[in-house]
């Protein structure tokens, strides 16, 4: 993990170009967009067939419209943050140059993240069921979890020092807004 750390490390604290940077993104977006939701999809679909739990597919419709939404519009809002405030992209070859704590991640430290299993969900009862999608976001979670926990979050640490620690301690991983009010209104 080290070495994997080194090699983003690398990256930082070098300006590059708008088409550098759209151009980094491409990759990322196939393989988050397109390829992980596919495997996770037919892994989910698999293992979905052995829970015999249905709904109306109008019912499955609605949920995956809006969370559909929900995720591209969480998403591209992360998105754009980090190319405003971050001047960066969240591609490890062009990785921000400031730390981001404005827009969804004053409520969360991962929106793309949450923003891409809402997207995994929506995928999941689009092509299959609502089990299905839940079984995707699921997957999903603990993929993107573990990705964070053992290289992103190290590498933030690296990248950003203290002003990154005090944002992890006091940023949920991945929240609501309203889970936040929550936790909030507890330490009150």
């Amino acid at each position: 993990m080290k070495s994997i750390i080194a090699c983003y490390l690398q990256f930082t604290g070098k300006e590059y170009s708008t088409l550098y940077k759209v151009l980094s993104m491409v990759p990322g977006t196939i393989i988050f967009l397109v390829v992980s939701p596919f495997i996770v999809f037919q892994i989910a679909s698999f293992l979905g067939a052995f829970i015999p739990l249905t709904f109306p597919r109008t019912v499955e419709l609605v949920i995956m419209t809006g969370a559909l939404c929900i995720g591209l519009t969480l998403m591209t809002w992360a998105l754009f943050e980090l190319w405003t405030k971050g001047m960066g992209t969240p591609a490890p070859i062009t990785p921000t140059q400031r730390l981001v704590t404005s827009g969804p991640y004053r409520w969360s430290r991962n929106p793309i993240e949450l923003g891409t299993n809402i997207y995994f969900l929506a995928l999941g009862i689009w092509f299959d069921s609502i089990v299905t999608g839940i079984l995707c976001m699921l997957f999903g979670l603990a993929l993107g979890t573990l990705y964070i926990k053992l290289l992103e979050e190290k590498e933030m640490l690296t990248r950003f020092g203290k002003p990154y620690d005090e944002y992890l301690h006091s940023v949920p991983f991945m929240a609501l807004p309203y889970f936040c009010r929550l936790k909030q209104r507890k330490n009150d």
